[in-house]
């Protein structure tokens, strides 16, 4: 399809729609921002005070009386309801780019797969991490060799439950599991090179609570040995992936941005401890000054520019593997394989049900 602009419509006006995907689309010059969806008129009314040009349509289900001017359509509602918009949307001849999780089990996003293809217009989702300025440099380094042989890979997850959470995260399949786990298993696909295969995971929960306490598991990537570690009970909310290789250890922090790296730290002397240290304070205050200046300017996107700037290929007939539905369905495999073949630990509701 060539077209001059891509006339599109924002379904769901939540923090990450009004806050990074309307930023981007606002600035890119091959979209343009023709119209909003939602359910609640509070929203609606203040997007159309802010932006009084737009299309705007108070509905739960998607209803755009501007639709036929629309291309493509953003799907950022709560979860459940990714999957009947995107299947309305495809069935309409609207390419569909949809917040993750991409759909509610592996049945439906399967569906939305073949949907898409029959209807001829591409489906995506927002797997936006894989192409944060921190993860690009890592990937870098991987690729030339500057890690040497890699040995592990960790990913490792702190979610504090006191942090601004979406009100709908334990209605989720696992709760806040559902909601974040697909950021880390297509990080760890992504910097492994392709699909993992799980060895063996762990879920620790307790009884009333859909969210689990933790989630841990074991993977390979031919070779190579990949660990996964969630806790969700935690007093501090960080997003860690380690890549260690025989050189050094590279390691993005998530949530600012932040590539730190460390060399081999060889016998462990008071030199070389001194050389690791000085590395890991330096790379880490040079990409938080970094981070820093991008959330001043309001361009902090955590890769979400480049999901839009492949979007847009896609629609143009250019393939991006990395953000298609192909990926949101192994992601959504890949989270219903932990949450019905783990090994599972059941913990009483208090410290005193032992001794009831």
């Amino acid at each position: 399809m060539s077209v001059s602009k891509f006339n599109i419509a924002v379904i769901g006006l939540g923090w990450v729609a009004t806050q990074r995907h309307i930023s981007i689309i606002l600035r890119h010059p091959r979209l343009n921002l023709y119209g909003v969806v939602d359910k609640r008129a509070e929203r609606i009314q203040k997007m159309g005070a802010q932006y009084p040009w737009l299309r705007t349509s108070l509905s739960r289900e998607g209803e755009m009386p501007w639709g036929e001017a629309v291309q493509a359509v953003l799907i950022a509602t709560d979860p459940p309801n990714h999957y009947p918009l995107a299947k309305k949307m495809l069935l309409a001849g609207k390419h569909i780019l949809m917040e993750k999780p991409f759909t509610m089990s592996v049945e439906e996003a399967r569906e939305l797969q073949e949907t898409a293809a029959r209807q001829g217009v591409s489906c995506c989702v927002v797997h936006n991490f894989q192409f944060a300025r921190s993860t690009l440099k890592l990937q870098a380094m991987i690729r030339e060799g500057r890690l040497g042989d890699l040995q592990n890979m960790e990913a490792t997850q702190w979610s504090n439950p006191r942090r601004r959470l979406p009100a709908w995260y334990e209605q989720l399949p696992f709760g806040l599991f559902y909601d974040e786990s697909p950021h880390l298993l297509y990080m760890l696909e992504a910097l492994a090179g392709g699909d993992m295969r799980r060895v063996s995971s762990t879920v620790v929960r307790k009884a009333g609570q859909n969210t689990p306490i933790s989630v841990s598991a074991g993977y390979q990537r031919g070779a190579l040995p990949i660990h996964l570690r969630m806790n969700f009970t935690a007093a501090l909310s960080e997003w860690h992936i380690a890549v260690q290789g025989t050189k050094g250890v590279g390691i993005v922090d998530l949530f600012r941005d932040i590539l730190v790296t460390l060399p081999n730290d060889g016998a462990h002397r008071a030199h070389e401890i001194l050389t690791s240290s000085v590395s890991a304070v330096g790379t880490h205050l040079w990409g938080f000054i970094q981070s820093g200046v991008r959330l001043v300017r309001g361009n902090l996107f955590y890769g979400a520019d480049v999901v839009w700037e492949k979007f847009t290929r896609q629609m143009e007939g250019i393939s991006a593997p990395e953000i298609s539905a192909e990926r949101g369905t192994r992601v959504a495999m890949l989270q219903h394989e932990l949450m019905t073949h783990s090994q599972f630990f059941d913990l009483p509701t208090d410290e005193h049900s032992d001794a009831e």
